[in-house]
């Protein structure tokens, strides 16, 4: 009877050597529990955001645009906080130019698509007669669905961001055979 040899199969011939497993898995590997965070400070930030919203826009009978901004403000603050701090770990005293700038550019991008739809669906259902709860609920969802869509947007320039400051923790040292080298010029 022949000796069967058992072997480990060599790195490159594994299915979890880099490049052989499929996408989606290596993604959700390396980004699993920083989305999860990520998932409950934005759901944090979306309570807080439509709450504001719903009470501005419905008994307090505020304008879409007076209801988006407030109801914007309200989730932004808690969110960049709970971003910095528990989801990408980030401590120390925020930089303005590297962190803060990209931070209100893309929640500023945010708050004008969520102001133009919340807008928009109200005209739009006006004109069309649409009953006043048809209405509240639709410029809602309106309002809740831009912020749904820039939420995957945002981890994506978030991760961009806070994964490269000098105090996240996991941030990108240099190259120590690279004295030359800086954290900014590495990428992953």
């Amino acid at each position: 009877m022949p000796r069967h040899r058992t072997s480990t199969p060599s790195p490159a011939a594994s299915s979890d050597a880099p490049g052989t497993r499929p996408l989606v898995p290596r993604l959700v590997s390396a980004h699993g529990a920083r989305l999860l965070r990520y998932a409950g400070g934005s759901g944090v930030a979306t309570v807080c955001s439509a709450v504001a919203f719903a009470l501005l826009y419905g008994p307090l009978g505020a304008s879409t645009t007076t209801s988006t901004l407030l109801g914007w403000l309200a989730g932004a603050v808690p969110n960049y906080v709970i971003n910095r701090s528990w989801v990408w770990r980030v401590q120390g005293r925020p930089s303005v130019r590297r962190e803060l700038v990209p931070y209100v550019a893309v929640v500023l991008l945010t708050l004008a698509l969520a102001s133009g739809a919340t807008a928009l669906t109200e005209t739009l259902l006006e004109r069309a007669g649409a009953a006043d709860a048809v209405l509240f609920a639709s410029v809602n969802v309106a309002f809740l669905g831009v912020y749904a869509v820039m939420a995957l947007v945002r981890y994506a320039v978030l991760h961009q961001l806070f994964r490269r400051l000098p105090g996240a923790r996991g941030a990108r040292r240099p190259d120590p055979r690279r004295p030359d080298a800086s954290p900014r010029e590495e990428t992953r």
